[in-house]
C-alpha cells in the first residue's frame, strides 16, 4: 500500500459542499436531481441514483456526512489511491439507493444525502483495518472497529420502519456495497476474516429478510419487537374495556340503573370517569 495523499478526498467534499449550498438556495435544483423511487422506475431517470449524494437537508446533515467521509475516505485514498475511493464512495451510493428501490418500489419514497457513500467507505477501512480502534462521543475511550460496525449495522436494522426522516435503507445498502467492492478487490479478506465477513452478512441479511415479510414494522432487535407487543396488548385491553362500558350503558337504558351490581356501577363510575378525562 503506498501512500497518495488525500486530495481527492478534498476535492468530493468540496464539491458536494457547492452543491449542497446550491440545493439549499434553489428548490428546483433539489427537485431535480433528490432521490425519487418514481422518478426513476416511471421516468427511467438513473441520474437520481447518485445525484441525492451531492444533496442534503441542512448544513447539519452536510457536516455529519463531511466529517465520516473525510476521516475515512483520506485513509482510503492514502493507502489504495483515489481511484479505490471514488470507487467505493460511488457504487455504496448507488448501491443504497437500489435497496431503497427494492425496499419501497410500490411507493414515491424521497430522499437526500452523501450517508450511503460516506458508510461504504467506514465499512470498507473497518474490513481492511479491522484492527483499528474507532471514538465515539461521548464514550471516554476508543472501542475496536468490529464492535462498532456490529453497533452500528443492529442501529440500523431497528430503525428501519421510517417515520424518523432518515433513510437508513440507504445506510445500509451503502454498508453491503461497499463491503462488497472491498472483498472482490480484496478476495484475500475472505481468508484473513471469514467470521467478521460472515456474520456482518448473516446478520444484514436476516434483518433484510424481516423487513421485507414484516413491512412497516420494526425488526425484532433491542426489544422494539416486544414493545410492539406490549402496544397490542394495550390496544386490546383499552378496546375491551371500551366494549364493557358500552354494555354497561345499554343494559342500564334497558332496565333501569337499579339492574345494576354494586361492582358494576362502580366499574361504570371508573370507566365513565377515565373516558370522560380523555378529550
Amino acid at each position: 500500500m503506498g501512500q497518495h495523499g488525500e486530495t481527492i478526498t478534498i476535492l468530493l467534499l468540496i464539491l458536494i459542499g457547492f452543491t449542497t449550498w446550491q440545493g439549499l438556495n434553489n428548490p428546483g435544483v433539489m427537485q431535480k436531481y433528490l432521490f425519487s423511487t418514481e422518478a426513476i422506475r416511471l421516468r427511467r431517470q438513473w441520474i437520481r441514483l447518485i445525484s441525492p449524494a451531492f444533496l442534503h437537508g441542512s448544513w447539519g446533515h452536510f457536516f455529519g456526512n463531511a466529517i465520516t467521509l473525510y476521516f475515512f475516505g483520506r485513509n482510503l485514498e492514502n493507502a489504495l489511491g483515489p481511484g479505490f475511493l471514488l470507487g467505493i464512495f460511488f457504487t455504496s451510493v448507488a448501491g443504497g439507493h437500489l435497496l431503497c428501490m427494492l425496499l419501497h418500489k410500490h411507493e414515491d419514497y424521497r430522499a437526500v444525502g452523501a450517508s450511503g457513500g460516506a458508510l461504504g467507505l467506514l465499512f470498507s477501512t473497518i474490513l481492511l483495518m479491522p484492527g483499528m480502534r474507532i471514538m465515539i462521543f461521548p464514550l471516554p475511550i476508543p472501542i475496536p472497529a468490529w464492535m462498532y460496525a456490529f453497533g452500528f449495522l443492529f442501529y440500523t436494522l431497528s430503525s428501519m420502519r421510517g417515520g424518523s426522516g432518515v433513510s437508513h435503507e440507504a445506510h445500509l445498502g451503502g454498508m453491503l456495497s461497499g463491503l462488497l467492492v472491498t472483498l472482490l478487490q480484496y478476495p484475500v479478506l475472505f481468508k484473513q476474516q471469514p467470521l467478521l465477513i460472515l456474520a456482518l452478512v448473516a446478520v444484514s441479511g436476516g434483518g433484510l429478510w424481516y423487513f421485507h415479510a414484516n413491512p412497516g414494522r420494526v425488526p425484532g432487535f433491542l426489544g422494539l419487537h416486544v414493545r410492539g407487543k406490549m402496544d397490542e396488548f394495550k390496544q386490546a385491553r383499552h378496546q375491551k374495556n371500551e366494549d364493557h362500558l358500552d354494555s354497561l350503558l345499554d343494559k342500564v337504558s334497558k332496565q333501569g340503573i337499579q339492574s345494576l351490581s354494586d361492582r358494576e356501577r362502580q366499574q361504570l363510575q371508573n370507566a365513565s370517569r377515565n373516558r370522560g378525562g380523555k378529550r
